[in-house]
């Protein structure tokens, strides 16, 4: 620790002496402090609003003999044997080797039980994918010159179907969220097509065998990416354009989408 500054020391001694009242200019003296304090030679606080500051034993050693005190030497490191403990308590802290073992298996089990747990936990886990439509009520005002109010109402109606049409800053008054669908998101795996299987597949069953969802054959069928067959309200694939469609849509090498 470096030697004291004599402002410091005057500090010290004044915080010795009990803090006697006294005219600090600026309040320097409790930025002082604090720097003592730093050094383990006083204690500084405040309680109820109050500072307040107090010695410590290294504090008063400090102005008994003008130098700090001295830090306690480390043990030596040696060969010295450690006391023998009384032979009661070594077989209190030692327990059997045979209870030792009982008490690694307890512990194996519960750490095997906790992992299987989170395991099943995790399998069990499944995330959906929703399809949310948003309804707004917004509001806004603008200001047209016309001849009537429903040649004003014709120009801002037009002026609204214009594509990306922005009538300025718009208030929203009301909003309504409803969920209008949900489907898995896992992988599902491709079922294999039995040769004694029925010729026509739903869309659900042709899209498990696909290996895709519902939702995305669906779209494929009203874009008219695959072929269709329809009875009466329902759309179902063959099994030949099923195997039409992986044909034509196998590729080697490097693929450009279109």
């Amino acid at each position: 620790m470096p030697k004291l500054t004599d402002r410091q020391v005057e500090v010290l001694k004044w915080i010795g002496q009990g803090c006697p009242p006294r005219d600090w200019p600026d309040q320097t003296h409790k930025n002082t402090a604090r720097a003592l304090a730093s050094r383990g030679l006083a204690r500084v606080g405040r309680k109820n609003k109050v500072w307040t500051a107090g010695i410590t034993e290294a504090g008063e050693f400090y102005l008994s003999h003008g130098h700090p005190m001295p830090r306690p030497e480390p043990p030596e490191t040696g060969t010295a044997a450690l006391p023998a403990q009384p032979p009661a308590l070594a077989r209190r802290e030692e327990p059997a080797p045979e209870s030792t073992a009982r008490q690694m298996r307890r512990v194996a089990a519960r750490k095997k039980s906790t992992a299987v747990k989170q395991v099943q936990r995790t399998i069990k886990e499944t995330y959906l994918r929703y399809k949310v439509v948003v309804t707004r009520v917004q509001v806004t005002e603008r200001f047209v010159r016309a001849t009537s109010e429903e040649d004003a109402a014709e120009k801002i109606q037009a002026e609204l179907e214009r594509p990306y049409g922005y009538l300025g800053s718009w208030k929203t008054t009301m909003s309504e969220v409803d969920v209008v669908e949900a489907e898995q998101t896992t992988v599902i795996g491709p079922t294999h097509l039995s040769a004694d299987g029925p010729l026509l597949l739903s869309i659900r069953d042709a899209a498990k065998a696909l290996g895709i969802s519902y939702s995305t054959l669906y779209q494929m069928t009203n874009q008219g990416d695959i072929e269709w067959v329809a009875i009466g309200n329902r759309k179902f694939i063959s099994r030949e354009i099923l195997m039409d469609f992986i044909k034509a849509n196998t590729h080697k090498g490097y693929y450009v989408a279109r």
